[in-house]
């Protein structure tokens, strides 16, 4: 019973993504981004975690200033990390992905017009420099959401933080915003096809100062905010 519903739930979120990747393709294109935006944040997200039977529940949501530009930094657990983190928030973010992922008709298309950042992980030095467009991205007033584990935990456990992150982070002077997820990886597992419904939790730490590693190492920054995580992740 369970692999035909997840057969229909997968049909319907390609179809879904795709319908949402046009729409918003559309407006990107146009040079209106927010539109495409709030297609995420309004339609996508919510309507894709509605698909799998998912709830979110926020903690911490007062630390989420929008007059302000941050990295917003998570733990890595689930596809649907994204969509939670576009559905939860009120600011457009920008996401550094695989480069693999612009290849991908239409969604591909679509988050390359509205800005993401591509990072070639296989090439140091092409990765190098998509983390310096990352900086300017972020000084020019746009939000960056990055997951330091580099990929989705596999072990339901949070991995080491890359640094990469933080050497943006320090070398812009932006501040981190931490944030746990916990229970994601429940809707869906990763290397699978089986969606599940079930309830995932948010919690939003207040804002890490990027000043206060100046004089130190990214690697520093990387896991002291890995432990605020955790801490967060705990606190759950």
């Amino acid at each position: 019973m369970w692999f035909i519903i997840n057969i229909i739930q997968s049909i319907l979120i390609i179809v879904h993504t795709l319908l949402c990747a046009i729409l918003a393709l559309v407006p990107a294109l146009l040079g209106f981004p927010k539109a495409s935006y709030w297609i995420g944040r309004k339609i996508w997200g919510p309507l894709l975690l509605l698909m799998v039977g998912g709830k979110v529940e926020v903690k911490g949501k007062e630390n989420l200033d929008t007059s302000r530009t941050f990295i917003y930094t998570a733990n890595h657990m689930s596809n649907f990390d994204i969509p939670i983190l576009f559905t939860i928030t009120s600011v457009s973010l920008h996401f550094i992905a695989k480069k693999e992922l612009k290849k991908i008709p239409l969604f591909g298309w679509c988050i390359a017009a509205m800005g993401m950042i591509f990072v070639d992980r296989k090439n140091r030095k092409k990765a190098i420099e998509s983390m310096k467009v990352a900086g300017e991205l972020i000084k020019s007033g746009k939000n960056v959401i990055a997951f330091p584990e580099g990929k989705r935990s596999r072990s339901g456990k949070i991995e080491m933080f890359r640094k990469g992150t933080f050497v943006i982070a320090i070398n812009s002077q932006i501040d981190i915003i931490p944030i746990a997820i916990k229970g994601s990886e429940l809707l869906h597992k990763p290397g699978g096809l089986k969606f599940r419904p079930g309830k995932v939790y948010i919690n939003i730490g207040e804002p890490i100062k990027a000043e206060l590693f100046v004089n130190k190492k990214p690697e520093e920054f990387a896991n002291y905010t890995q432990s605020v995580v955790e801490k967060l992740y705990e606190d759950i």
